[in-house]
């Protein structure tokens, strides 16, 4: 059964307990994965999870709120399932050090948090939890770790196993969010705005994590850039800080370089 990322979030007590909601920018992708397409508001409807082998009965639905009242909120969509199910229970078993810890006072290396993929089934969600320390080692830079995103196959030789079983899956992460972003910028680099490789007759872009991954594991859109590879590798250099108000980085010789396209941030 094959996987397709879907959205990456930290372990909260609402994930442990009840559920978690859909992000907003999610919303329609996850529609492409249900039997009868986007929910409509406050509709239900029951799908499957699978956890370690094991599959699970869970609730994607559309909360019902007064849109008069509030007409110009967004749709909030959440997968939620009762307090003592079978799935909670196998989630609170596995996220056991986040009942005992508030992941907020933990040191990035150990929080925990889970990724969701769409099955090549509809109404079917592969349920993954990711443990920080099983990822990153602390010899890999960050610059490095986007290039081996970027190749077509992951190898690393030097890498234990779990490792390199936690990479694949961090990389469909990247894959499946960056390729739609170069696609949506056309391969252009959203701080020079050109694409280089365009006179070559071939699309040469990386993605950029604002928040490096090697601390943050935040492949969400949000913590994504579009650059050129010039632009990637001066960044990695220098260190820049970005302002995610004012879509800028600020060097630490002064020198300010603001976004010339933003169509997500």
């Amino acid at each position: 059964m094959s996987e397709n990322f879907l959205m990456r979030k930290n372990v909260a007590r609402s994930l442990l307990n009840r559920g978690f909601a859909i992000p907003a920018e999610m919303q329609s992708i996850f529609s492409l994965h249900l039997s009868g397409g986007a929910l409509t508001h406050g509709e239900k409807r029951p799908i499957k999870i699978i956890l370690n082998g094991e599959t699970f009965d869970a609730t994607i639905t559309s909360v019902n709120f007064d849109r008069k009242k509030y007409p110009a909120h967004r749709d909030i969509r959440q997968i939620v399932y009762p307090l003592n199910s079978d799935i909670a229970n196998a989630v609170r078993k596995i996220f056991s050090s986040s009942i005992e810890n508030l992941q907020e006072n933990l040191p990035p290396a150990d929080r925990e948090y889970f990724v969701l993929y769409a099955t090549d089934i509809k109404d079917i969600f592969y349920f993954e939890p990711i443990f920080n320390r099983e990822i990153v080692t602390a010899e890999r830079d960050e610059l490095s770790l986007e290039n081996l995103f970027e190749l077509p196959k992951l190898t690393d030789n030097d890498a234990a196993l779990i490792e390199k079983y936690r990479l694949t899956k961090v990389r469909k992460l990247n894959r499946s969010i960056g390729n739609y972003l170069k696609k949506l910028y056309n391969f252009r680099c959203q701080l020079c705005g050109r694409n280089i490789g365009a006179p070559y007759g071939v699309n040469v872009v990386e993605c950029h994590h604002i928040n490096y991954f090697v601390e943050s594991l935040d492949n969400d859109a949000d913590n994504l850039l579009i650059v050129c590879p010039n632009h990637h590798r001066i960044i990695h250099a220098a260190n820049p800080t970005f302002d995610h108000e004012k879509k800028f980085y600020r060097y630490p010789n002064g020198c300010e370089e603001s976004l010339l396209l933003n169509l997500h941030l």
